[in-house]
């Protein structure tokens, strides 16, 4: 499937857990970048903006909290991690391979997320 972009998701089918690593550690490496749209998405969701950029300064990525991602042309394109930021507040980050926040919103840490379309992933 060149060209064709493959999404994958933990509950369904994760494979290339060395790839994720790999990418993981070359994120970390890399200085953040923030979109425009992650930048005017964050006026809108009711979080301190300068209190969670200084958290994202410091943040340091662990695979472990990738919950989904994508390939496009053999490679990974973009990931998505889940990380608890403050008490009963977990924040979702959307990041390129250039470690460029494309979008970035909270959920309730007990949020489960039961809407998950399983038909939009690659299954094994």
């Amino acid at each position: 499937m060149v060209g064709k972009m493959k999404r994958y998701h933990k509950k369904i089918y994760f494979p290339d857990i060395e790839l994720l690593k790999r990418f993981n550690d070359n994120i970390n490496s890399l200085t953040w970048q923030y979109s425009k749209h992650c930048l005017t998405n964050l006026k809108y969701r009711h979080l301190d903006i300068k209190a969670l950029l200084l958290y994202l300064k410091g943040l340091v990525l662990d695979d472990k909290d990738i919950f989904e991602y994508y390939i496009e042309n053999k490679k990974i394109s973009k990931v998505c991690y889940r990380i608890t930021y403050i008490k009963n507040i977990d924040i979702i980050l959307v990041v390129s391979e250039t470690k460029n926040i494309i979008t970035i919103y909270s959920n309730l840490a007990n949020d489960k997320h039961i809407t998950l379309k399983e038909e939009l992933y690659i299954r094994k």
